[in-house]
């Protein structure tokens, strides 16, 4: 069995992969910069882990199963390779653990008075201790509760913060993607109510914090838009760790500007990378950080091995992304 791998990997994991089975053979193209998967051509590869699929489905007739890198899969929708009879899995469950710690931090780090900063530079002692908000007994608003999410709740729940979850079927609440074990929330037991999308705009005017995970499609573009921002109330924070296209972006920079918003932080946008020009640089209380959140190699390198191991035994995968849902 031929496995290309056209991902960032490290190299014990390759020789994890090789130690499964004499019969797989692996080939790391991670690291040459002139190979491009869109006009791979190889009769005999049977798996490939990358970030995108070959642009010649016929060029590969063996190929039948592609890992990719990501947990979103929308920079793939416009011609899916799921529809085409090609087994798909995403990376679901990778990237929760690091994402959710950025979240938590985040958390912690805006309920801090900002003048702290301001008088260390100054090296000035204020006169009068300031206001510290706690987290504790406050409401974080998550939308979208997959693996990402779970986690998030799992992680602002042990601060002691009331969790609202939304998802697209609110009435199925296990969750059988990867997790690191111990982690996320797979039975949904977590939050104190679990809505459906078409109450999103009643549940942000319960929150302190609006945490966006959900995953992009056609259904899902845009979701947080005018109505949801204005339900926010003004003390409000809004967090974006999944894709800008989900924000209506004007909606939100005019309600930081005009102070109908706490603030936010956006780990992503509509335009990456952000140009020096863009107006969310200087945009009032907002964090920008560019689109790092949940950089690692540590979890996806395990979820590869135990995918090519089941793959092998003839096992279902983990993370198979649903033709009919796009994710």
């Amino acid at each position: 069995m031929r496995l290309i791998l056209d991902a960032e990997i490290r190299p014990e994991t390759i020789e994890r992969l090789r130690a499964l089975s004499p019969d797989v053979e692996v080939i790391d193209m991670s690291g040459d910069a002139v190979f491009d998967v869109r006009t791979l051509a190889d009769p005999e590869v049977e798996v490939l882990v990358s970030y995108r699929a070959p642009g010649d489905l016929s060029l590969v007739p063996s190929l039948r199963w592609l890992q990719v890198r990501s947990a979103g899969v929308n920079h793939l929708a416009a011609d899916p390779p799921w529809r085409k009879g090609l087994l798909v899995t995403n990376a679901k469950g990778v990237y929760a653990i690091p994402i959710g710690e950025y979240v938590t931090g985040m958390v912690l780090r805006i309920q801090q008075p900002a003048a702290w900063t301001t008088d260390q530079a100054a090296h000035v002692w204020p006169a009068e201790e300031p206001l510290i908000y706690l987290v504790r007994g406050r409401t974080a608003v998550i939308a979208g509760y997959g693996s990402i999410g779970r986690e998030v709740a799992r992680q602002l729940a042990a601060l002691g913060m009331g969790i609202i979850a939304v998802k697209s079927r609110p009435d199925v609440r296990h969750d059988a993607s990867y997790r690191v074990l111990g982690t996320g929330d797979p039975d949904g037991s977590i939050p104190e109510r679990i809505v459906g999308m078409d109450q999103i705009v009643n549940v942000a005017r319960e929150a302190d914090i609006l945490v966006v995970t959900m995953p992009l499609t056609e259904t899902t573009r845009g979701i947080i838009d005018r109505a949801v921002i204005a339900a926010l109330p003004a003390t409000a924070w809004f967090i974006n760790v999944s894709r800008g296209a989900l924000v209506d972006e004007a909606a939100l920079l005019e309600a930081l500007r005009t102070g109908r918003l706490a603030g936010a932080v956006l780990d992503v946008f509509g335009q990456e990378p952000l140009p020096p020009d863009s107006p969310w640089w200087d945009a009032p209380n907002v964090i920008v950080t560019p689109h790092a959140s949940g950089v690692t190699l540590q979890f996806f390198d395990d979820l590869v091995v135990e995918n090519v191991r089941r793959y092998l035994a003839g096992e279902p995968l983990l993370n198979p992304v649903d033709p009919e849902r796009g994710y």
